[in-house]
Formats: structure tokens, C-alpha cells, sequence
């Protein structure tokens, strides 16, 4: 498609936006002296006249009179798409037109918004681009976005959906219309940000927000439409990187597009957050962040990539664009002076909004959550992280937010001859203290994130001397060890942090071997709390390794330490819930486990006032327990509800958060949601390759995706992502980690299904000789291990060797009660299967 081809299709799209009397002039205007352009724009006009002409016929309703122009004479009206009768035109724009419908042949009434394409617009790509919004919608579920009720094709052909039909105004007007201030105004926009970072955690860009597509419903509530240039952050099907006959320059709103939309860039995440920064800074100035000229993309792109926005505190006094609200009146509908309104508006919300404009994507906020967060702050009068945390900065918010309280300790100490300078440091000190707590309650996954980001660096930097940091560390913690023994008061702490360094990188073995030494050092003994500490540590890593039994020891040993001052180690005692939950579900004690997670649950409450991190990784455990306790929709829940929390965190990419998404994946997987689950599993382990290289957890990840593609039939596929895990899992886990397990088994009925039988056997051995090592012969782990075996048994025609596998698996099945049921019920099925088709294959 050539420049005038192009330029022509914009602006007919811009036309069919005018008002018909104003239609003539405005092609004129844009069109200027070129008349070759002018011609290409009339003949569309044209085309798409005789097209709707050519519409009516029998299929119209009686009487119906042809007006592409006027909403009562449409051709559609009148009509039926799908089940519901098309009422009126209620909006028309760009290549798509929306119709109110009802629904009829039901005992209800329900109202939808009806959207197909513009006739003259059913281009292949369009086509593509609006099936792609279908999908997109279909998928996403959210209190502030417009649900998806149904779809279909039109008797023309074209597609075709229906959403829950919202009445309402943009969000400018409605604030405008309620005289919202400009903190109120902000607190709704933060329900935008929710529906956005909700379509984001879903893969889903929006790419045109703008005040047109946010709009506020009768009852105040805040709705999202229109995904019709939505992107994915991943591949959608097979159609998501199809060529747009109009470019992607011209499929956006310029007032609101960012630089990177103008210039050809990568269009993502922060095109959005710089949207959301457009939006509100509109809401809080009335104005855009500059003036443009829509009729001219040229000058409007040099003026959005180059021109810094102009101030928000001046903004307000704008006579730009003509025919716009007065400054006075701008200041009048937010119920506030403007002497007020810039001292409002000065400092932190100003760099709020300057970071989300910024013109590099990578300048402004990473996601549109921390944009949120920031602004949340902004509300409560609590530090920014815009801004910094520097001493004077906290100081003065601490005072801002408790100015009753500082002014009555001002007085009292004045009264007796006290100085203000004490009262501010006392003030001081209590702000800090709140802040270490909340510190400490995010401690282990903050540090967690920094070393593996740290660490994956380095390994892809090497310094001058061929060493990474990783190789630095050991070192380091080998010096440290030679220490144990010596005088150093040091030494002991020195290697406990190491150990932890080593579990926030996901090497197992390297924390263990750590530890190891430090629990059998002379001078640990002298230093319960340390020894406490140590233990508990431990207790997880032999967990992980499948150690269940000494799990249990090292955890009891370090809780009665704890519970010996219970209120000194409450946090300790807190934390320690979740891998006691896990010992429990180990040691098929289900209802314990789930017993337990709840009880933390509790903890984390009564202890933070609100969800932490620490509350998701035990939603996440919870979720499993309930899954084994034949609970499934309760796990989905709970797992979903754990992955909410890490969003609302600000914390969905931090490594918990990846686990909490990965739980949720397999539990969409386990639910025959394979849509879903491949979504999630996917974003999680691409998320993690990216941000902290190889480690078990990326291991568990690229597992639970080659699950879902043995489900698919893809072996060859799921036998490349799962031979790398298996060697990541035991490099970071060791050969018994329980990943390696999972890992072993469903590399088996991938070797399976591609007819390597001697591999499928040989991994099969290996997982049950392993389980039966670790577990014995009566635990889950080893019965599900038989049953897998037993499938290559059957392949190899060896129905005795099979049913005796099957016999011990329903064995321990049936003797592990209620944890067991679901599991004994799967095989019954799977023996039939097995022993009524020899020789068989994976099913």
C-alpha cells in the first residue's frame, strides 16, 4: 500500500467521524491541494455508500428507507445478529460501528451493545483485528471492564459481538458533570489502572485509552472498552503478527498515543502506562499535556516526541483548544483557586505525572500498578518513589500526614522549655521503626528478586578476572566457612546470610551445604537463636530436597525455640506456617496442611493489618492442599486469589508472584482450561528466563508448559523444554528435588508417545527408584510413580508387569484415605484403558 493509499484510508476514517453537514469541508481541509488524494477519499465515500445500498433487501426491516447517514434509516436496523434485535445506532468510529440491542425469544430482558465491522471496511486484516479483539474480550473478566456476552457472523459475513451494554459518560464529563475534585477524580482513575493491570497480567495491551473508551456508568462505577487495536504481549493463536494493511501509525488516538506509536517503535506496557499519564493529566489540569493538531500527524508526532508537556500547574490556565472550558471554569468544576490548585499540584504529583510522559519507554513507570501505587501514596500524604527517600523528604510527609498530633507534642514540649528539634527526631525515629516492619514483612522475597537479577548480570559479565559473581560468592563463603571455628563473633552470621543468598538464587545444594557446616559447627551451639534460624532454613531445603522426615525434626526443633518467647518471635513463628503446612501435605496430612495455611493466613493479618507477600506463597499452598483434598474449584480460588494479591502488591514479576501464576496455570490446566493455562504458564516462564536466568523455578516453570503440550500432542516440543529442566532442576535441587520428580514423569509419557520406549522406562525406574528411596513404599509421590510406570509397562506389552504396578499404585492409593480418593478414581480408568488395549501409548 503506497503513502496517498494510506493517507487516503486515515482520513475517510477521521470523515466518517464528522458530522455529515461538516463531512465536505473537513475532506477539503485535510485533503488541501492534493486532489488526487481528494479523489481517492470521495471514491471510499462513495464505495461504502453502495454498499449499504446494495444491503438493503429482503433481510431489511418493512419501511426501512436508506440513509447512511442517519442512525433511524441503517439498514441493520430492525435486524437480527444472533440471538438479539438490533434496537438503535448508538456510535460509529474508525472501522467499526455499535449498535443497542435486546434480546428476544427469552424470559428476560437483557441489553447488549452490539459491534461488527463498517461495511466498506472487511479487509482481511480489519477482519483479523476485530476476531482478535473478540478473543481478547472473551477471555477478560473484570469488575470495571464491560463483559462479554456472545458472538457470531452477520447474514453479510461480517463478525460480529455482543458486551453488557453500559450507559454512561467518558470520564472527563462525568468528573466534570459531579464537580469531582481533583483527589477524587485521581481515586477513580485508579480503578482504570486496576482494569488495565488487570488486562496486562492477561497479556493483553490496550493501545488506544483515551477518555472516549473509559466510561462511567450510572452508578459512578468506572467501565474500559474497546480493545479494537489491543496487542498481545504474547502470540495469540497464529494470527497475532499479521500485517495491518493500515499501519499501526494510524491505528491510534494521537492526542493520546506515545512517542514509540508515532516514531515505529515497540508498542507495549509503557505505550499504555504514557496513555494513563495522558489521561490523568487531563483529569487534573482540563487539558492535554500539549496542543495539537489531530488534522496534522506530522506536527502533532514532532511535537509528542520532542516537546516536553507543559507543566501541570500552569496547564489549567490554557486557552488551547479553541471552544474549550474557560481556565475558570476548569478550576470551578474541581471546586477549588487556582492558588490552591498549584500548590496541589506542585512536586510530587507533577513528577507522578512527568515520569508516566516520559518520551523513553524505559524512563517511565515499569508497570501501570507501580503508576498506581505512586499515586496511592500521593493520596494518603505517604512518600512517593518518584521522588526518593531522602531524610528530609519522609520527614516532612510523617509530619504532613500526623499534623494534629505533631502540633499538640510541639506545644507540650514548648511548655516546658522543650525544643521542636527533639519532638521532629522522636517523630522521626517512630515513622522509621513502622517502616522496618513493613520492610522486614517483604524482606525475603525483595532480597530474593535483587540477588537472582544480580546474579543472572553477572553471569553475563564477566569481569577482568573470568569470574562471575556466583563464583565470587563461593568463594566467599568457603573463606567463610574456615572461619566457623575461629574466634570471629562474625563468622556464624556471616555464613547463615551466605546460605540465604545461596536459597534467594535458587541453588539448593549451595544453601545446603552451607548450612550443613554452620548446624555442625562446636561454637552454633552457643547461639540458640542463630541455631533457631539456621534450622528453620534447612527444614525448607530438605523439604525441597524430599527429606520429609528430617524436615519435620529441623522445623519442631526451631518452633519450640520460638514458642519458648512467642511474642519476641512472632514473625518467626508466622513465617514459619508455610513450610510447616508443606511438611504436613508431605507427610499426607492434607487436612493438617490445609489447617495450617488458614491459621497463617490468620497470623499475616493480625500481624500486617493486610495481604503481604508471605499471604500469597500461603494461598498458593493452600491452593494445592485443597486440590488434594479433592477440593479442585476451592484450589482455583484460593490460587487465583493468590495471584491477585502479588498483582495488587505491585509484585506479579518478583519470583513468588511467577509461583503464584504458575500455580494458577496448572490449575487451569487441571480444570481443562488449556486457553488459560497456557497463557499463564507461558508468561511465567518466559517472565522468568528473562528477568533471573536458570534456576529450579524456571525448571517448574518450562515443566508445567511441557505439559500442556504433551495434553496438545506436541511430544517433540515437550520433550525440548523438559530435558534442559531435568538438568537445571537437579544443578539447583539436586537429584531428589521434588521438581526433578515431576519433571521425570512427564518426560516418560513424552518418550512414550514418540515410541522411545527404552527411554520412557529408563525414566520411569528413576523416578520410582528415587521415591521409593525417599518416601518408601506407601507415600503418594511413589504410587503416582507406579502408575506412571505402568503406562510404559502396557507400551512394552508387559501386562503382568503393568497390572502389578497398577495393583501397588491403587494400594497406596486407597491407604492414604481422603488425600488419595481422587487419585484412586483416575486409575481405575487408567486400568482399563491399559489392559484392554496392549500393547498401549500414553493417553
Amino acid at each position: 500500500m503506497d503513502k496517498n493509499e494510506t493517507n487516503a484510508l486515515q482520513i475517510l476514517r477521521d470523515a466518517l467521524d464528522t458530522e455529515p453537514g461538516e463531512r465536505d469541508s473537513y475532506v477539503s481541509m485535510r485533503c488541501g491541494d492534493d486532489t488526487e488524494l481528494r479523489a481517492r477519499v470521495n471514491a471510499l465515500l462513495l464505495g461504502i455508500a453502495a454498499e449499504e445500498m446494495a444491503s438493503i433487501g429482503a433481510n431489511s426491516p418493512a419501511g426501512a428507507r436508506f440513509d447512511m447517514e442517519s442512525a433511524t434509516g441503517d439498514p441493520f436496523v430492525g435486524r437480527l445478529l444472533g440471538p438479539f434485535r438490533i434496537i438503535e445506532r448508538i456510535g460509529r468510529g474508525g472501522m467499526g460501528i455499535v449498535y443497542r440491542g435486546e434480546r428476544e425469544g427469552a424470559d428476560f430482558r437483557q441489553q447488549v451493545a452490539l459491534k461488527l465491522i463498517r461495511r466498506g471496511f472487511d479487509f482481511d486484516d480489519i477482519r483479523a483485528r476485530f476476531l482478535r479483539e473478540r478473543r481478547i474480550l472473551a477471555r477478560l473478566a473484570h469488575p470495571n471492564l464491560a463483559r462479554f456476552i456472545d458472538g457470531g457472523l452477520a447474514d453479510d459475513g461480517r463478525p460480529w459481538f455482543a458486551l453488557e451494554f453500559v450507559r454512561g459518560a467518558s470520564i472527563t464529563h462525568w468528573c466534570d458533570a459531579q464537580r469531582l475534585s481533583v483527589r477524587d477524580r485521581l481515586k477513580l482513575f485508579l480503578d482504570v489502572c486496576a482494569a488495565v493491570q488487570y488486562a496486562h497480567t492477561h497479556l493483553v495491551v490496550h493501545r488506544d485509552l483515551k477518555p472516549a473508551n473509559v466510561l462511567v456508568d450510572e452508578s459512578g462505577v468506572v467501565r474500559l472498552l474497546d480493545f479494537g487495536v489491543a496487542g498481545l504481549i504474547a502470540r495469540d493463536g497464529d494470527d497475532d503478527g499479521a500485517p495491518s494493511t493500515i499501519s499501526e501509525r494510524h491505528a491510534m488516538t494521537p492526542e493520546y498515543a506515545a512517542p514509540e506509536q508515532f516514531t515505529g517503535g515497540v508498542v507495549g506496557i509503557p505505550a499504555d502506562v504514557y496513555a494513563l499519564g495522558v489521561l490523568a493529566y487531563e483529569l487534573v489540569a482540563g487539558v492535554l499535556p500539549y496542543a495539537l493538531d489531530r488534522s496534522d500527524l506530522d506536527a502533532a508526532a514532532r511535537t509528542v516526541t520532542t516537546t516536553p508537556p507543559q507543566p501541570v500547574a500552569s496547564a489549567v490556565s490554557r486557552a488551547w483548544p479553541p471552544m474549550s472550558p474557560l481556565p475558570d471554569t476548569r478550576l470551578a468544576t474541581r471546586r477549588i483557586g487556582l492558588p490552591a490548585y498549584r500548590r496541589l499540584v506542585r512536586g510530587d504529583l507533577s513528577r507522578i505525572l512527568d515520569k508516566a510522559l516520559a518520551k523513553e519507554p524505559e524512563r517511565r513507570y515499569v508497570t501501570v500498578q507501580a503508576f498506581a501505587d505512586d499515586l496511592t501514596r500521593w493520596l494518603d500524604g505517604a512518600p512517593v518513589r518518584v521522588t526518593g527517600n531522602r531524610l528530609g523528604y519522609r520527614l516532612g510527609k510523617f509530619i504532613r500526614r500526623n499534623r494534629l498530633a505533631a502540633l499538640f507534642a510541639a506545644l507540650a514540649l514548648l511548655a516546658v522549655g522543650g525544643g521542636l528539634a527533639g519532638m521532629v527526631w522522636q517523630m522521626r525515629e517512630a515513622q522509621l521503626q513502622r517502616d522496618a516492619a513493613e520492610s522486614e514483612a517483604r524482606r525475603s522475597g525483595s532480597v530474593r528478586d535483587y540477588v537472582m537479577l544480580l546474579f543472572r548480570n553477572a553471569a553475563q559479565q564477566k569481569s577482568g578476572s573470568d569470574q562471575t559473581a556466583r563464583e565470587v560468592l563461593r568463594r566467599g563463603a568457603d573463606e567463610a566457612v574456615k572461619q566457623l571455628e575461629s574466634a570471629k563473633e562474625s563468622s556464624l552470621t556471616t555464613v547463615l546470610a551466605l546460605a540465604e543468598l545461596y536459597a534467594a538464587m535458587d541453588d539448593v545444594e549451595g544453601s545446603y551445604a552451607l548450612l550443613d557446616r554452620l548446624l555442625a559447627s562446636q561454637r552454633i551451639s552457643g547461639d540458640a537463636e542463630t541455631q533457631a534460624r539456621a534450622r528453620f532454613l534447612m527444614a525448607d531445603i530438605e523439604y525441597s530436597r524430599g527429606h520429609i522426615v528430617r524436615a519435620r525434626e529441623l522445623l519442631d526443633q526451631s518452633q519450640q525455640w520460638w514458642s519458648l518467647s512467642p511474642t519476641r518471635y512472632r514473625r518467626e513463628l508466622s513465617e514459619s506456617r508455610l513450610i510447616q503446612g508443606r511438611i504436613e501435605r508431605g507427610e499426607d496430612r492434607t487436612n493438617d496442611s490445609i489447617a495450617t495455611f488458614e491459621a497463617g493466613l490468620a497470623e499475616r493479618r493480625d500481624l500486617l493489618g493486610h495481604a503481604d507477600a508471605e499471604s500469597g506463597q500461603l494461598l498458593v499452598s493452600l491452593s494445592i492442599s485443597l486440590s488434594r483434598a479433592g477440593r479442585g474449584h476451592e484450589g482455583m480460588q484460593r490460587a487465583d486469589e493468590a495471584y491477585r494479591t502479588y498483582v495488587e502488591l505491585g509484585e506479579a514479576q518478583s519470583t513468588s508472584g511467577l509461583g503464584a501464576l504458575t500455580n494458577r496455570g496448572q490449575f487451569r490446566l487441571g480444570l481443562d482450561d488449556i486457553e488459560g493455562a497456557l497463557v499463564d504458564l507461558r508468561l511465567a516462564a518466559d517472565t522468568r528466563r528473562t528477568l533471573f536466568g536458570p534456576s529450579g523455578e524456571l525448571a517448574k516453570s518450562d515443566s508445567s508448559v511441557a505439559a500442556i503440550l504433551i495434553k496438545q500432542q506436541h511430544y517433540d516440543k515437550a520433550i525440548a523444554l523438559l530435558e534442559p529442566a531435568l538438568r537445571m532442576a537437579v544443578e539447583y535441587g539436586g537429584e531428589t528435588a521434588r521438581v526433578a520428580d515431576e519433571i521425570r514423569r512427564q518426560s516418560a509419557k513424552a518418550y512414550l508417545a514418540l515410541g522411545r520406549l527404552q527411554e520412557a522406562l529408563d525414566t520411569a525406574n528413576s523416578s520410582l527408584n528415587i521415591n521409593l528411596r525417599q518416601y518408601g513404599p506407601d507415600a503418594l509421590d511413589t504410587g503416582v510413580a507406579y502408575s506412571t510406570r505402568a503406562r510404559v509397562m502396557a507400551a512394552l506389552a508387559r501386562p503382568d508387569d503393568a497390572r502389578n504396578d497398577l495393583d501397588q499404585a491403587e494400594r497406596i492409593f486407597k491407604g492414604l484415605g481422603q488425600s488419595g480418593e481422587v487419585l484412586a478414581r483416575q486409575l481405575v480408568a487408567l486400568r482399563q484403558t491399559l489392559m484392554s488395549n496392549q500393547p498401549s501409548s500414553d493417553r
